[in-house]
């Protein structure tokens, strides 16, 4: 990296081989900011309990933790900064895995940056929780094999869930596979209820890659056409058969 500073991606297992899935976890951060980001920063611990379930859950997936070099977005570099070091880490992924299927779980930031890099061939699946999407955000490019799934709390502060419910519109109507659901009364850090996020997450990332089935009322609604928002909740979602919608 020109400035210096170098992302860091750990994670894998011995012996990952060619066609095996993988998992990327991204963490959050601020809109500009050059401070390099640090171990112990909440954006990247909260993701960090993310990956340990992912890890513990998985039966065949590769479950990675990316580091970004700065904790900002900065829209004015010519690739926003964890853009790149996503670009750089799903290089890395690839060199191990070939042709493996991906799925990229983003909490605020790291959501947007999930978004971004999925014109990547091997990205099948995005689980994007409370995400970052402002208006007119670009969608990545249709394809059949590719799924989006956001997660978002209606008392979120930080980022907009309205603007989030129009991002999966403009993604169905545009013909992907897309779903959202809410988590009422939440706010941006997940911590109203922790332990139903984070089973929201790594249910919904592993099945997003093929390492166990998604929950059926995520499936389901997958599989709808059109537009259209899905108006279960994230509690329903792990106890229900289908969805409304």
């Amino acid at each position: 990296m020109s400035d210096g500073l170098q992302p860091r991606l750990r994670g894998g297992r011995r012996g990952d081989v060619t066609g095996t899935p993988a998992v990327l976890v991204l963490h959050g951060g601020r809109e500009t900011s050059t401070t390099p980001t640090a171990g112990l920063q909440l954006s990247y611990l909260r993701m960090l309990d993310m990956y340990a379930g992912l890890r513990r859950e998985s039966e065949k997936s590769s479950v990675y933790l990316l580091r970004y070099r700065v904790r900002g977005w900065n829209p004015a570099s010519h690739t926003p900064d964890p853009v790149a070091d996503t670009r750089w880490a799903l290089q890395q992924i690839s060199a191990r895995h070939r042709e493996g299927p991906i799925s990229l779980l983003g909490h605020s930031m790291g959501g947007r940056a999930a978004f971004a890099v999925a014109d990547h061939p091997q990205v099948i699946g995005v689980c994007a929780l409370a995400p970052w999407l402002p208006p007119s955000e670009a969608l990545p490019p249709v394809r059949p094999e590719a799924r989006f799934v956001i997660a978002h709390g209606t008392a979120d502060r930080m980022t907009s869930a309205a603007l989030s419910k129009v991002y999966t519109e403009r993604l169905r109507a545009a013909g992907a596979a897309a779903a959202r659901f809410e988590f009422p009364g939440a706010g941006h850090a997940m911590l109203d209820d922790p332990a139903l996020w984070h089973r929201f997450a790594v249910r919904t990332t592993l099945g997003l890659v093929g390492d166990g089935p998604l929950p059926p009322a995520i499936a389901t609604a997958l599989q709808a056409s059109g537009p259209g928002d899905v108006t279960m909740t994230v509690a329903q979602v792990l106890n229900a058969s289908a969805p409304k919608l």
